[in-house]
């Protein structure tokens, strides 16, 4: 793209030339940005705490400003160090991701906006101090007759209990679920939830109004500690349920739809990686075996068709079709691990439906953290199906490394470890099919995820 520089191939002064050819090349806005953190210094420091060391700027090209990335990274090269530079083209997906973040935003704003519309439309709310058992704040549109409770703050020196509240509206207006009323609303219960780290509890149940016709009502009990006194509280904010349950509709289709679009942006950003490699390894063996290549490319392409119309849909198509994703993925990944990589198929049952790349991802992962990961002895990856009465059976087995699985997820709720690819995989199953996921794994004896599908689920 810049050969009109003549940029010399070899010298004594590569980052003083580099600074000169950054003025040229580079965006005006990112010069002196790239200048900083592509000095000697900032490199070397960058290459001491990572493996790699990047940044994306904007380079001119034809007049305009297009995205690139600068990756680098040290290696030893005859029993010397250097370190090795590549520059990409990230323009196009650089723009995707921004688009992508902007409807996450967007998203995100509308939940906002929900979220405030349902505390408008909350029917009261009360503020107590658990410790201490006293109710300090209280107000309610719902048609409850209070009166023989007295008034809040009526006497100073003689407070209302919070205790005594929740007794007397079990005792005169709650009906409907009165007993789990009064077992979530206890304050010890309220108490113990805060102590263990659960900062919300909640309760259904109906209530008798002064139409004396059962009156569906929830109740939400944040709770927290005060700073100054340490006594733990509650703010109980009380929703009219009819008006509620639809509001509740709309905050889940909306979280759906945050969640899917997660999803896809996942999947855009996993299958370049894939794609970019498998293209250069097939690009290493075209003129030393054509035809293996030839038959690559045709591997290369049922597994790019089956990437894009995932991409697109969640609409579940026959499980043949998957299988022959996983065959022509499998074939790849042998160009690249050749005899260590042994792959077994018990296929059983065939005639039902499935969400694309959903069970391809799964022979994936058994390869990629199971069998690769044993280095030279490699292993076997089996895939099977089966019919039973009530459902269809997809199971991918590996005898690689294995894993903790406890552990695994436990790590994956507190965000300690990335386990996006998997946490998909079973909300997409789980939502478009009604399907469930098994994981099972044993450190140094294997791994194995199993997917049940409802028949109920898939003729619908």
């Amino acid at each position: 793209s810049f050969r009109e520089l003549k940029i010399e191939r070899s010298g004594t002064d590569f980052f003083g030339d580099l600074r000169k050819n950054i003025r040229k090349t580079v965006c005006p806005d990112d010069q002196d940005y790239v200048i900083e953190k592509l000095s000697r210094d900032a490199v070397l420091e960058g290459l001491k705490k990572e493996k790699y060391y990047s940044l994306v700027h904007r380079l001119m090209v034809d007049g305009r400003p297009v995205y690139h990335k600068v990756r680098a990274t040290a290696d030893t090269i005859g029993g010397r160090p250097y370190i090795l530079i590549g520059v990409r083209n990230v323009d196009e997906a650089f723009r995707q991701d921004k688009e992508r973040a902007e409807q996450v935003d967007l998203l995100q704003q509308k939940e906002k906006n929900h979220l405030e519309a349902i505390m408008s439309s909350a029917a009261g709310y009360l503020e107590a101090n658990l410790t201490q058992d006293i109710l300090l704040e209280m107000s309610t549109h719902l048609k409850l007759d209070m009166s023989p409770l007295g008034t809040v703050g009526a006497d100073p020196h003689r407070p209302l209990r919070y205790s005594d509240l929740r007794r007397f509206v079990f005792e005169r207006h709650a009906v409907q679920g009165a007993k789990q009323y009064l077992a979530i609303s206890d304050r010890e219960y309220l108490i113990k939830c805060f102590e263990r780290g659960e900062k919300r509890a909640s309760v259904s149940f109906s209530y008798l109004g002064d139409g004396g016709e059962p009156q569906p009502c929830k109740e939400v009990f944040y709770l927290y500690r005060d700073e100054g006194s340490g006594d733990i509280m509650s703010f109980c904010v009380i929703y009219d349920l009819t008006e509620q349950q639809r509001k509740e509709k709309e905050l889940e289709e909306l979280e759906d739809a945050l969640r899917m679009s997660r999803i896809k942006n996942f999947t855009s950003q996993m299958q370049p990686h894939f794609l970019y490699n498998a293209l250069a390894s097939i690009q290493e063996i075209v003129l030393d075996d054509p035809e293996y290549a030839s038959q690559l490319i045709g591997d290369f392409t049922v597994h790019l068709r089956s990437c894009i119309r995932a991409m697109a849909s969640d609409a579940p198509l026959p499980f043949e079709q998957e299988l022959s994703n996983i065959h022509a993925y499998v074939n790849i990944e042998k160009m690249r691990f050749g005899k260590k990589l042994n792959v077994l198929y018990d296929v059983a049952a065939v005639d039902f439906g499935i969400i694309p790349l959903s069970i391809q991802p799964l022979v994936e992962n058994a390869i990629r953290h199971g069998i690769y990961q044993r280095g030279s002895a490699g292993g076997t990856v089996a895939v099977r199906s089966r019919e039973l009465p009530d459902r269809w059976v997809v199971t991918v087995e590996d005898d690689g490394v294995g894993f903790d699985t406890e552990a695994f997820f436990k790590e994956s709720a507190s965000g300690g470890r990335d386990s996006t690819g998997l946490n998909n995989i079973i909300f997409r199953l789980d939502k478009v099919m009604g399907a469930k996921v098994d994981v099972h794994s044993t450190v140094g004896v294997g791994t194995s995820v199993t997917v049940s599908i409802p028949k109920k689920e898939e003729t619908k």
